[in-house]
């Protein structure tokens, strides 16, 4: 982070080799990006497009983060492609247990999949209450915590569905 003369922050995200630089003036990104020219080897790859599969949309006046081909692939992935689409994520009166129903075989694509719904909720907030029930059944889940998770996907499946146009 830098502050100018002027008290305004420049912003740099630094994800293993890749640096983003945002500011509300283009005069002070380029001259930083100059400083950092002059004594790092370094490419400019121009406006952020896409970042840790976020797809970046921006206009003058607002930023759109969208993951959807980050969810269609993990749809895929784990053979939701074709599961109906649902409006609701999680009704809040589903009571799961972490001793009711039969446990579930493997349990690691349990934990893909809310790891995948937990990676989601970037750009979704809206998920995070049922995210978040389903993530308290990593350790022993079972056959109920599943289908949560499945009902859970095909809610993803209408949004994007709804924004197929980005």
């Amino acid at each position: 982070m830098k502050k100018t003369d002027r008290g305004i922050v420049v912003i740099i995200i630094y994800i293993v080799d890749d640096l983003i630089i945002t500011r509300d003036n283009d005069v002070d990104i380029y001259d930083l990006k100059k400083r950092l020219k002059q004594k790092f080897k370094t490419k400019d790859l121009g406006e952020l497009r896409y970042f840790l599969n976020i797809k970046v949309i921006q206009s003058p006046k607002r930023i759109w983060l969208l993951q959807k081909q980050y969810a269609l692939n993990k749809l895929f992935e784990y053979g939701m492609i074709g599961c109906k689409p649902i409006s609701i994520p999680l009704e809040q009166t589903v009571k799961l247990s972490a001793n009711e129903g039969d446990l579930v075989e493997d349990t690691i694509t349990y934990i893909y999949i809310v790891g995948s719904l937990i990676y989601m909720t970037i750009t979704r907030p809206n998920l995070n209450y049922a995210v978040g029930v389903m993530s308290q059944f990593m350790q022993t889940p079972r056959k109920p915590h599943l289908d949560a998770c499945e009902v859970h996907t095909e809610v993803h499946k209408t949004y994007f569905e709804v924004w197929n146009f980005l």
